[in-house]
């Protein structure tokens, strides 16, 4: 599992940045082998900040997706 996303901080990362951070996991994980999870402490979060940085991972992913070809 991959923590791409940082639940310390309240700025809801760009999909850039969750795709940036996946990609250095991919330089020692096969992307197949990638699952991607938020950091432990989602539940402290205020609902609108857990739900940009939950969307933000899933559009980080489809950009990566889509740059690799999946």
């Amino acid at each position: 599992m991959v923590g791409c996303i940082d639940l310390s901080d309240m700025t809801i990362e760009t999909p850039q940045k969750v795709a940036e951070r996946i990609r250095k996991a991919l330089k020692h994980v096969k992307p197949e082998n990638v699952i991607l999870a938020p950091d432990c402490g989602m539940k402290y979060l205020p609902r609108e900040v857990a739900f940009g940085k939950m969307k933000a991972m899933v559009e980080g992913a489809k950009l990566l997706r889509a740059e690799l070809g999946r």
